[in-house]
């Protein structure tokens, strides 16, 4: 009994540095458009900064001893979340502009996992992404520039041949932007965002094969992407709204699958009676399947 439950944190542990490797994937690594692997954001800076009497007063802003800070950009009102160790433990307002600031005080020297993510006006998030960091005691580690790459969401999931396809959500504002869909055969569009970072472009679904297809969204020029969204070109129109509901895995019900997911799966692994919404398969088990279920519905 002792080696079967080693045996299961083994596996635990195995499948959580996967599915580790899938969030970091989605959010770091510069992909090729056919790929559905995702930049979400770049860092332009880190550097650590002293902390002494003289540098943290005066100014009437008292800044902890010893504090991690993240600065960037992201959307006109978004909150941006500061996730340590997959728990959240900050959440900042962006400013009319997109830009935000905050500030995590800290207490030890150790190297930790901060995880940030953006989420727009309407609720719709960026891409979460993961910065490993060692933390001095006595420093104020700065992590400056920090940008975002637009959120996205489509009106349809499949789109009938002769129809549109609309694709919406923010960014920085008044930015230019590319919308690049990938599949069978591959098209780009070029748009702009609003003063208020909104963003809505309507394609027509005229000239593309039938088959599987993803659209993302990026600033013009710019590596870092959107996360990609998949829909079909076939017979019939399908809204997005009809696909959202009921996905495996999503025991939160925010139509995202993410490490909280996997965490919730991980502790029903190998239990009697698993709760509903995380025995994917409904075979009354949580096994390996279950956790393939999951990678599947992956978004990170």
């Amino acid at each position: 009994m002792a080696n079967l439950h080693f045996h299961k944190k083994i596996i635990i542990l195995l499948l959580f540095f996967f599915f580790l490797g899938r969030s970091a994937l989605y959010a770091q690594a510069p992909p090729p458009v056919e790929q559905e692997v995702t930049i979400s954001a770049q860092v332009e800076s880190v550097e650590s900064v002293e902390i002494t009497p003289s540098s943290s007063s005066g100014s009437g802003i008292g800044i902890p001893k010893t504090a991690v800070q993240f600065s960037g950009q992201a959307y006109p009102g978004a909150t941006i979340f500061v996730l340590k160790g997959g728990v959240e433990v900050l959440s900042v307002l962006a400013d009319k502009l997109g830009n935000f600031s905050a500030t995590l005080p800290e207490q030890y020297n150790s190297t930790t996992v901060y995880t940030l993510f953006a989420q727009d006006i309407t609720g719709n998030r960026s891409l979460l992404i993961n910065y490993p960091l060692v933390v001095y005691i006595g420093f104020l580690t700065h992590l400056g520039g920090i940008h975002f790459a637009p959120t996205i969401v489509t009106d349809k999931i499949e789109v009938r041949i002769g129809d549109y396809l609309t694709a919406f959500g923010y960014g920085a504002p008044q930015k230019d932007m590319e919308a690049f869909i990938s599949g069978i055969e591959k098209k780009t569009f070029t748009l702009a965002s609003k003063a208020d970072g909104s963003y809505r472009i309507t394609i027509p679904i005229l000239d593309l094969p039938k088959g599987n297809y993803t659209i993302y969204i990026r600033y013009a020029g710019d590596s870092r992407i959107s996360k990609l969204v998949k829909f079909v070109i076939g017979e019939a129109n399908i809204l997005s709204t009809e696909g959202v509901l009921n996905i495996p895995g999503d025991c939160n019900s925010d139509s995202i699958i993410n490490l909280v997911d996997f965490s919730v799966l991980a502790f029903w692994y190998g239990k009697s009676n698993p709760s509903r919404c995380v025995d994917t398969n409904s075979d009354n088990k949580i096994d390996l399947i279950d956790f393939s279920i999951l990678a599947f519905w992956w978004t990170g």
